[in-house]
């Protein structure tokens, strides 16, 4: 099962646990309007009238005769009400992302400043794995706990955020490590993030129906028989709530449960190593019980997006647990195993022989390359390649992960000095800046250098001068590689600083009076990730049903040839026929540049992000079919089909393009 059909399985489950979750809300508002109403005649506060009784009665019978509908009705409404709009606050309260989950766990962002040897292993490991798998690089949270334990979080891989505990980077070696992160990628990978974070939202509505009850409880009236009437509520809408929560609780624990081990086999499928998942889960199960715990005040809401069970269970273990037994787990992962765990003890990263990545060299390429102000021969690149890396979207193998770790080592040990300035994020705004520098016409770029030194610092300008130098010496990937690198540290601006670095964008973009397709896709690019739009479509869609969206989005793609080849517009049309019933099964419609206004496209672009699942790769199949002309698609070319492929949300997985 590949990674889109792993999307899809996790809509059909999110449509059973609606369902499921439908059930027990309907349940438990029925139970709640009988109680309440139920509380209410005794008390004497609604006039209701029993009339008789004969044997065999239905209770639908009965409770025609006491209640009315109506006022059934109400009840339930309001029960509904308060459930629902308490879910839709806890959802908005999650809408930023990950970074919500991580911040309310004290986490600490380390893509800006690592302080120590340890956390700098974390995150080169965490960007092997999102180079590698296509996806771009989540912002990454140290959490202060002591326990082995790690989690992703997000809405989709734009806002993702990976959390990882300080025992799990002390006690773990970078093997072990790697194992860890690729489990958290699979949830990132196949869907689960934003399951969890549904659950989450779900659990809390019905949560807040016990909260109620406790107020009603303590609250004071003006009479004993206010006090009575308040206490007997408030009792009932306890018990009710907290028996609504444990039901919610066991769905969401056998739901959480099967997407461990599927995660399990994932990390293992990522990695080709059983020893680094398996000797993660051994030195968790040889930690003391306490050590195992992750001790927050949220830990209880957030246990099913661990990576390890975070909470003990005296009663009811094997409905509540959130994880699968960490025996089962490995033996899952290695038959073999022989039933003792492993002795947890700190790992020093100097003493890890693993603690490179992989493939590491130390070349120094960079001192040795004089500086050219332009940039060199666009390189052409085999579309056979780029076909092979859509077929395998979202399926990093070990080869890839080994290919970007050797290139995330040469990339900074070659232009280290590149490296290490845009993990700042002031200076990571100049790589931007520097790769939509127009390479081609020198007047244009003049004007550029020219309003970057009218509205930036002296230092940036300095920075943005450097970085566009060395650019002309990287391979065809590198500077996307690059951006996303500095992508999570761009997040890190505040809404005003990153209003004024939008604008230069824009000004640097519109300086030749037009915009071309590469810069308007870097541009999407870069605000989708560092501004992710709210997940507001939860309704996915298939490419017939979004035929405008993906005619204008593939025509754009083939006007580049045309301009390029000097088709003529019959052959345009002929070209685009043939790829799309090949690729599509049907026919679209070409729309002319004249058409494609950049509103057009951007909304075009925001629409393809909801497609269905498995509908995604056919797309970027067919943009990569519409793009190639000879055979070969060059670094420009390139660069636009990864960025359309980042902006909805495909990961590409890494190529050898040389």
């Amino acid at each position: 099962m590949n990674f889109y059909e792993h999307q899809d399985l996790a809509r059909k489950q999110t449509k059973r646990l609606l369902f499921l979750f439908a059930l027990a809300l309907l349940g438990l508002i029925l139970l709640t309007a009988y109680l309440v109403a139920g509380i209410s005649y005794v008390l004497g506060l609604h006039n209701a009238r029993f009339e008789s009784y004969e044997t065999g009665q239905s209770i639908w019978s009965i409770s025609s005769q006491v209640f009315d509908w109506q006022y059934l009705g109400a009840i339930a409404l309001c029960v509904l009400s308060v459930v629902l709009i308490a879910s839709l606050f806890r959802m908005m309260q999650l809408s930023a992302g990950g970074k919500v989950i991580a911040e309310q766990l004290g986490g600490r962002l380390i893509n800006v400043h690592q302080r120590d040897a340890n956390e700098k292993k974390l995150l080169n490991v965490v960007e092997e794995m999102a180079i590698a798998s296509g996806t771009s690089v989540p912002s990454v949270y140290i959490i202060e706990e002591s326990g082995i334990n790690a989690f992703a979080a997000g809405f989709q891989s734009a806002d993702a955020v990976i959390g990882v505990t300080r025992g799990a980077i002390k006690n773990l070696s970078r093997e072990e490590l790697q194992g860890v992160i690729a489990h958290e990628f699979s949830h990132i990978l196949n869907g689960d993030m934003r399951l969890n974070l549904r659950l989450i939202g779900m659990i809390y509505g019905i949560v807040i129906i016990a909260n109620t009850g406790e107020l009603l409880m303590h609250s004071t009236g003006r009479s004993s028989r206010d006090r009575g009437t308040a206490l007997s509520i408030g009792l009932a809408l306890l018990v009710l709530g907290y028996l609504g929560v444990f039901f919610g609780n066991v769905i969401k624990a056998a739901i959480s449960r099967q997407r461990e081990f599927l995660a399990d086999a994932s990390a293992v499928q990522f990695t080709r190593s059983q020893e680094g998942i398996s000797g993660a889960l051994q030195k968790i199960g040889g930690y003391s019980k306490g050590a195992q715990n992750f001790n927050h005040k949220k830990s209880s809401e957030i246990s099913h997006m661990l990576f390890s069970q975070g909470l003990h269970f005296n009663f009811f273990n094997k409905l509540m647990a959130t994880h699968p037994p960490l025996q089962q787990r490995i033996k899952r992962i290695d038959p073999q195993w022989n039933g003792r765990y492993k002795k947890a003890h700190v790992v020093s990263p100097l003493d890890d022989s693993e603690d490179k990545p992989l493939g590491a060299t130390a070349t120094g390429l960079a001192g040795a390359m004089a500086l050219t102000d332009e940039q060199p021969a666009s390189q052409k690149v085999d579309a056979k390649k780029i076909i092979e890396a859509v077929d395998n979207v979202g399926e990093p193998t070990d080869q890839t992960i080994a290919l970007a770790s050797r290139e995330l080592t040469h990339l900074k040990t070659d232009f280290e000095a590149i490296c290490e300035s845009i993990h700042e994020p002031y200076t990571a705004r100049a790589l931007v800046f520097a790769i939509l520098m127009d390479a081609n016409n020198k007047m244009v770029r003049q004007h550029q250098w020219a309003d970057i030194k009218k509205h930036q610092s002296p230092e940036l300008a300095k920075q943005t001068c450097f970085i566009y130098k060395q650019l002309g010496l990287l391979k065809a990937k590198q500077p996307l590689l690059l951006l996303d690198l500095a992508l999570p540290i761009l997040k890190v601006l505040s809404d005003s600083q990153y209003k004024e670095f939008k604008a230069q964008l824009l000004r640097l973009i519109k300086m030749d009076k037009k915009i071309e397709l590469r810069e308007w896709a870097l541009y999407n690019l870069v605000d989708h990730h560092c501004r992710p739009r709210k997940v507001s479509q939860l309704h996915r869609l298939s490419i017939r049903q979004r035929k405008p969206a993906v005619g204008r989005l593939l025509s754009a793609l083939l006007n580049i040839n045309i301009i390029e080849n000097n088709y003529d517009v019959p052959m345009a049309k002929n070209i685009f026929d043939l790829v799309t019933t090949s690729e599509l099964d049907f026919k679209l419609r070409w729309y002319s540049p004249k058409e494609l206004t950049i509103q057009a496209m951007t909304e075009s672009l925001d629409q393809v992000r909801y497609l269905k699942p498995l509908q995604k790769p056919k797309l970027l199949k067919a943009c990569v079919k519409v793009i190639q002309h000879d055979g070969m698609i060059n670094r420009d070319e390139l660069e636009l089909v990864s960025c359309i492929a980042q902006a909805i949300d495909c990961p590409l997985p890494y190529m050898d393009v040389g």
